[in-house]
């Protein structure tokens, strides 16, 4: 089970970054176990959801969500994931990308993974930067909002310039 319920987390990361995104295709890891490690874990088959908590880890293959707390919300009368929510420090980490935010919800029938509070994502040395980034996966875009700051901030490498680093 807790592969249908990470898995759709760490595979959006994975096809998330089209704003910063290189042209190798990334692999693609849906047959690889899922390892999570928390201080505690809560499940409520009532209320349809499972709670990880303290220092909450979840690794497939090479990437790695790191968050204070994972909630993972199931479908009512299905063995079908409707959305996961990490809170307190969310790091994803695959190969050279990383993504930061206070919060995360990744809604999978939607197919969308939002980043909430102080949101980046890096790739190399490339960075891009909002309160808020939305990352719409079946259809290959991103929004990023400002919030408060009112503005957005994106930093960008050549690809000649990241080469010769």
């Amino acid at each position: 089970m807790l592969n249908k319920l990470i898995l759709p987390l760490l595979l959006s990361f994975l096809l998330s970054a089209p704003v910063v995104a290189e042209t190798e295709s990334l692999p693609k890891p849906t047959a690889l176990p899922i390892e999570v490690t928390a201080q505690q874990l809560d499940a409520d088959q009532e209320q349809r959801q499972a709670t990880f908590t303290g220092e909450v880890v979840a690794k497939q293959g090479d990437i790695i969500l790191y968050c204070n707390k994972l909630i993972v919300y199931s479908l009512p009368d299905e063995d079908q994931v409707d959305r996961l929510e990490a809170f307190g420090q969310v790091r994803v980490v695959q190969l050279d990308r990383t993504a930061t935010a206070d919060r995360a919800v990744y809604r999978q029938l939607q197919g969308t993974l939002v980043l909430y509070g102080n949101a980046e994502v890096h790739q190399g040395q490339n960075k891009i930067a909002g309160n808020e980034i939305t990352v719409y996966l079946q259809e290959n875009r991103s929004v990023v909002k400002a919030g408060d700051s009112g503005r957005v901030k994106a930093v960008l490498f050549p690809q000649q310039k990241q080469d010769q680093e």
